[in-house]
């Protein structure tokens, strides 16, 4: 399971092209396939040692919307993380938009 201090926006810049799956529990059962739309980076703080930066991620399903809380991310190439995630609202199309701050 990766830690949430070892990921950079660089790298999830470079896995936007496969989808990050909530897993139920249940081998092959998906609660929801997120995909990462944006990666948006903050400023650095003096005092700060980290990379501040935000995940704008959407959802694929139009029944559920995720409250806020920490999920277990799987991603084809960046493996496992368990990161806390927020719904920031809907889509047109009535999927849900969510959150990741890493800061």
């Amino acid at each position: 399971m990766r830690a949430p201090l070892d990921l950079t926006a660089d790298e999830f810049e470079a896995a936007a092209a496969h989808p990050f799956d909530i897993p139920s529990g249940e081998a092959g059962v998906l609660i929801e396939r997120l995909t990462l739309r944006s990666v948006t980076r903050k400023p650095p703080l003096p005092t700060f040692d980290r990379e501040r930066f935000s995940l704008f991620l959407d959802g694929s399903r139009t029944d559920i919307a995720i409250d806020g809380q920490q999920v277990l991310l799987s991603h084809e190439t960046m493996g496992q993380m368990r990161l806390f995630m927020v719904p920031i609202g809907r889509n047109p199309d009535g999927t849900v938009r969510y959150q990741i701050v890493f800061s």
